[in-house]
């Protein structure tokens, strides 16, 4: 008989920038922030201030999705997406945030037909956001809460840099290094998200600038990334 899959194998896969989740025609709102006059010495800046703000809501949406997937919490998917629609003020990356959950949940059917929290998931909430996609699928999957909120953090920061290399003269090692040089921000965000207890305590944390920025970035017509 085959060992079971390791988990840590599946928080590796969707990890990867090459998964068929449409994450590559996203640039974590670099783009439009590249365009407002961002030039190579804020883009790690603003990969740590997206950690601080938006990454933490984030998170704490994926592990509430992750704990009602597994069962550990009794919270439905349409009271985390309201939750986080309601702290999520910009049209424009709560669209953005729908086209790559939809993506994910579409790759969790094809992974876990069978699993029950993608199926209710797929039932009630048809375009979810990244987040909760995400931690629906991790545990469809087995991977561990910690796993899925450093992955979320992880995935990000990696968003934000594969999108500097295209968009910018920058070094790919220094880039590469960027992802190391905030990994203790990564660490503390993640260990932060595990300490949520329900709906209430998913920060509420507003980025002005990137959200004005994801906004006039809907209105361009040429453009190398959707958001």
């Amino acid at each position: 008989m085959l060992p079971a899959p390791d988990a840590g194998v599946a928080a590796f896969l969707l990890a990867d920038s090459r998964l068929p989740s449409g994450a590559y025609s996203h640039s974590a709102g670099l783009e439009p922030a590249v365009l407002a006059g961002l030039g190579v010495d804020g883009v790690y800046p603003y990969l740590l201030a997206r950690l601080r703000t938006v990454v933490r809501v984030e998170n704490a949406a994926a592990v509430l999705a992750h704990r009602s997937a597994r069962g550990v919490a009794d919270i439905s998917f349409a009271r985390i997406e309201a939750a986080l629609d309601a702290r999520t003020p910009s049209a424009a990356q709560r669209e953005a945030s729908r086209r790559l959950g939809r993506g994910m949940l579409r790759l969790a059917g094809k992974l876990k037909p069978d699993s029950h929290a993608v199926v209710e998931l797929q039932r009630t909430v048809p375009r979810p956001t990244r987040p909760v996609a995400l931690g629906v699928t991790a545990a469809a999957l087995g991977v561990g809460e910690l796993q899925l909120a450093r992955l979320c953090c992880y995935d990000d920061a990696q968003s934000v840099v594969a999108a500097a290399l295209k968009l910018l003269p920058i070094d790919p090692m220094d880039a590469t290094a960027w992802i190391l040089d905030a990994s203790g921000e990564i660490d503390a965000v993640a260990v932060e998200s595990l300490l949520i207890g329900g709906l209430d305590d998913i920060p509420a944390l507003s980025a002005p600038l990137m959200e004005h920025w994801a906004e006039d970035h809907t209105t361009r017509t040429r453009r190398l990334f959707v958001a």
